[in-house]
Parts: structure tokens; sequence; C-alpha cells
């Protein structure tokens, strides 16, 4: 049902916590599953130097959330962002077709922390 990848982020799930100081966060809730992702950002000079998830939810919330945070660093903002939702369940080794929608939060908080990010890389909030 899930590639070796999903369980593998599943049961050992890399950047998790919280950045201290962060330039950016961002957060989203899925409603349907109730799954929910807060990202914080360390942006140097355009890019993602650090990232940190924390996030609650199923099997495939959390480790889209934790193989999205590891993917991103060393990626430009943009980079990051163009990441679609089928992009990264395609780079997981795939998603059930009813789990899909739960790698969309982390994407979506994603979006959000660059949104909260200025054009210095740093939080407005």
């Amino acid at each position: 049902m899930y590639s070796g990848l999903v369980l593998d982020h599943f049961r050992n799930p890399r950047c998790i916590g919280e950045i201290e100081n962060p330039d950016a966060v961002g957060e989203a809730k899925n409603e349907a599953d109730g799954d929910h992702v807060r990202l914080t950002l360390r942006i140097r000079d355009g890019r993602i130097e650090d990232s940190r998830v924390r996030v609650m939810g199923c099997v495939a919330a959390i480790a889209s959330a934790s193989f999205f945070a590891e993917w991103m660093r060393g990626k430009t903002t943009a980079e990051a962002a163009a990441l679609t939702e089928a992009e990264l369940a395609e780079r997981m080794g795939g998603l059930p077709e009813h789990k899909i929608r739960c790698s969309l939060t982390c994407v979506a908080a994603l979006r959000n922390a660059i949104a909260d990010s200025g054009p210095d890389g740093k939080s407005r909030g």
C-alpha cells in the first residue's frame, strides 16, 4: 500500500520540531482528515537553509511532511513552492489515490510560510 520511502519517513520522521526565531512560519490544516502541519524556515539569500516541521495526521501526512521538509533544504523558495502535490507523491514512490490529499497539507504550509516572509526572507509576523 505504501512505498518503502513513505514507511521510512513515517517510522523515522526527519526535520521534526521548530526553528528558534524562524524567518518564515506557515501552517495548514486539512479539514476533511484533520491533518495539521506547522512549518518553520530559515531562509538565507533566497534559499531554504533549514526547515522544521510539526505534523499531526495519518501515515501519508506525516511521511509527506518529513520528506518535503528534508527535500526543500538548499532549494530556493521558488523551487520548493513549484513542487506540485502530484510531483511530491511521485518522488515518494507514490501514495494511494485516497491519500494524496493528505500530502497537500505540507505544500500548503510551505506556501503560507513563503507568503509570511517578506522580500528579505524575514517573517512579517
